[in-house]
């Protein structure tokens, strides 16, 4: 792993930028962190960056569960006893990291999904935060961005920057993994049109660079969305059982499969397919033990 930086942002919000990019508010020599990395090197790494600047970690405020988020969660807050904030539903998953692949799969998982991309270390939640409004007794604010997990939240400091977590996927891993993840399509989508009305100097993403203009990026999510949909509308017509229309899925979107990409990818065609049914444009049928979908379009 690269050495980690710490960079300027306005006023006193940093942020550390790494596969998944980390919050840093500095008040009084006290640290908040916005999530804290995807591995025990991420945590060593942040703790030696505040331990030269002379800062104190107090808190990490988690924006969801997903392992590479919290992967840093446990060293630090063996190192430094800092309290740990999260909603609800996510301090779930960071108090019992294996919901995570047992999620993904749908049953007990198997040891190849406990690796460190699915599955954190434990760490102990100390604070369960509202979706929205005032973290605690901080400067930071929550607000609501549902869709790519239960209850994921962003951050906003006094500085004007929005940390909006994996709201957003830059364009190359978009055009590189086309199916990123998502459990709640209806929700994701009205996430995207919160995102269109929020105010900031600077939105700093779960992954890819910093920017002052999202605007494009959601038209590119929504896109590939839309695009991941008419697909699935397509393959449908067919009737097909859930299983063929991941093998015909991945064949058109050339997806390479190991055991992590396999219950990431068909996890989102089932949430994909839940909301086309929601929606009525595809009926399930059910007959000789197999479940058929049927697009209604």
């Amino acid at each position: 792993m690269a050495s980690l930086t710490l960079e300027h942002v306005a006023g006193t919000t940093y942020y550390i930028p790494a596969p998944t990019n980390i919050g840093v508010y500095v008040k009084n020599e006290s640290v908040i962190l916005i999530d804290s990395g995807n591995d025990k090197e991420a945590g060593r790494q942040i703790a030696k960056l505040l331990t030269e600047r002379g800062l104190k970690l107090e808190l990490i405020v988690n924006t969801h569960s997903n392992a590479d988020h919290i992967g840093g969660n446990a060293f630090l807050q063996n190192k430094t006893n800092c309290r740990i904030a999260a909603t609800a539903l996510e301090s779930a998953f960071i108090n019992n990291p294996l919901l995570e692949p047992a999620f993904l799969l749908g049953g007990f998982p198997f040891n190849d999904l406990k690796n460190k991309f699915l599955m954190a270390k434990p760490s102990h939640v100390t604070d369960e935060i509202s979706s929205s409004g005032k973290i605690l007794d901080t400067d930071l604010e929550a607000f609501p961005l549902p869709g790519h997990f239960f209850d994921m939240i962003g951050v906003r400091t006094p500085d004007s920057v929005l940390f909006i977590a994996d709201s957003l996927f830059p364009e190359h891993i978009i055009s590189k993994y086309h199916a990123f993840f998502l459990l709640d399509i209806h929700a994701h989508l009205e996430t995207l049109d919160r995102l269109e009305g929020l105010k900031a100097t600077h939105f700093i993403p779960g992954h890819g660079k910093p920017s002052r203009d999202i605007s494009r990026l959601i038209q590119t999510n929504r896109q590939k969305i839309d695009e991941l949909m008419g697909a699935i509308l397509t393959i449908s017509k067919k009737s097909p059982t859930s299983e063929e229309i991941f093998a015909v899925f991945c064949k058109r979107y050339e997806i390479a499969l190991d055991a992590n990409q396999y219950v990431l990818v068909s996890s989102t065609l089932k949430s994909y397919l839940a909301y086309l049914k929601n929606e009525g444009r595809v009926e399930t049928v059910f007959q000789n033990g197999k479940l058929f979908w049927k697009c209604r379009d």
